[in-house]
């Protein structure tokens, strides 16, 4: 019996010895940490697109009358992109040739304070709301005549 009782005793020494010896390791750990810098990078922002919109508008022009001006807009940027504003840039024509030309009767009136938005890598049809007028003046031979108004638009990311 005192064989078998030496024998625990011994056992129960080497898994009290083990155990103080891994909590020992525990706590002898080293913590270790380090300082220094990270990086990161921004993108390069690309230009917005123009496409032509005449299969998007619709006969709202007639002397007198004001009507919307339709942008076909591609943002090849990796983020969503609102354009805030809308510029004219030039002179305005028709498909109707000289006569309507040299007097459309057609203006544009700048816009700013939109909120048109256009996500990442995205075309959209965006709709510029009553900016687009005909006077009285407008020639006869504008009659159903589509109008190509040169712009420029400014936005900012969306994100």
């Amino acid at each position: 019996m005192s064989i078998t009782r030496n024998k625990r005793r011994v056992a129960v020494a080497a898994v009290v010895v083990a155990a103080v010896i891994a909590v020992g390791i525990g706590v002898a750990a080293w913590s270790v940490g380090g300082s220094g810098n990270g990086y990161a990078k921004a993108t390069t922002a690309s230009s917005l697109t123009l496409a032509d919109a005449t299969a998007f508008t619709t006969a709202a022009l007639y002397p007198g009358a004001t009507g919307d001006l339709k942008l076909r807009l591609t943002n090849p940027n990796s983020f969503p992109v609102r354009v805030t504003a809308v510029s004219g840039n030039g002179t305005i024509t028709s498909d109707k040739g000289a006569a309507c030309d040299a007097s459309t009767g057609v203006s544009f009136a700048n816009q700013s304070g939109l909120t048109l938005d256009v996500g990442a890598g995205a075309t959209a049809t965006l709709t510029v709301p009553s900016s687009v007028s005909m006077s009285n003046s407008s020639d006869n031979t504008c009659q159903g005549a589509v109008f190509t108004v040169p712009v420029t638009v400014t936005g900012v990311s969306n994100a």
